[in-house]
């Protein structure tokens, strides 16, 4: 359909309206800019502060989405093509954390962290899951598992099960058609919504507030060092870390598009 078809007025006005929002984007980041100034933003990003906190964002957002992969995978493939006991309130109780507050999950995560398996690997193996980067990273693979989760389902959803069935029709076991059929085809898919999964990660900072606390060099990925930068009236850290935030999620949001664009999943 274009703006100049019969009705040509109705699209005009949701391409303006695009372009609105657009516009006030836009402005956001450029009044923004404008404020901390050229000379500014060559001083903030030329600190090592700034890469130190940046890298422990990439880091541990890798990490993290790594094992939301690890879980998120075959629980998504469950989800879109099992059927067992149960199914709808299993995938309820999955899709909690997708819906409830990140700070609820933090608050939670106090609890769970003083029982099994987590006290016996802290007295085991002296590893302490709280205030350091371990629990910077059971906070972001709490937030984003159900994420990733939701996400692999919508993109085996959209794989016809016929070519499973052909596979299986073939004499190849359930493992096999998943490994060599399903999971080739859900590519573009799978790495799409990883990335998501991976910008997510790095964007968590309610329930690190909570859980982790601000430990500087230690804890405070981006969104988190940005909170306590404005706390403290630093405000051209607080400006100069917001546009790193942006070109990372700009940079994010073009690699799902060019990478997994023919998926459909977003």
């Amino acid at each position: 359909m274009t703006l100049t078809s019969r009705g040509g007025w109705w699209p005009a006005l949701c391409t303006t309206t695009v372009g609105a929002v657009l516009a006030v984007y836009v402005l956001l980041v450029a009044s923004n800019w404008i404020y901390l100034g050229w000379h500014d933003t060559l001083y903030f990003f030329s600190k090592s502060r700034m890469w130190e906190r940046f890298w422990l964002t990439v880091w541990t957002a890798t990490v993290s989405t790594s094992f939301s992969l690890i879980i998120g995978i075959p629980a998504g493939y469950a989800l879109s093509r099992f059927r067992f006991p149960c199914r709808h309130l299993f995938a309820t109780i999955i899709d909690l954390p997708i819906v409830v507050s990140p700070a609820v999950v933090g608050a939670f995560l106090f609890g769970i962290t003083t029982r099994f398996p987590f006290d016996w690997i802290s007295e085991h193996y002296t590893i302490y899951i709280g205030r350091n980067v371990y629990g910077v990273l059971l906070v972001q693979f709490t937030v984003t598992a159900a994420f990733c989760a939701r996400l692999m389902k919508a993109t085996f959803d959209m794989i016809p099960v016929k070519f499973e069935m052909v596979s299986n029709s073939l004499g190849a076991s359930p493992a096999r058609t998943f490994f060599k059929v399903i999971l080739p085809m859900a590519k573009n898919g799978i790495i799409a919504s990883m990335i998501v999964v991976w910008a997510r990660a790095a964007a968590e900072w309610e329930g690190l507030m909570l859980f982790v606390g601000a430990t500087e060099g230690k804890t405070d990925i981006m969104p988190f060092a940005i909170y306590l930068d404005w706390n403290g009236g630093m405000m051209g850290w607080v400006t100069s870390m917001s546009i790193v935030c942006i070109l990372m999620a700009v940079s994010a949001i073009s690699a799902m598009k060019w990478i997994g664009g023919r998926s459909n999943v977003w």
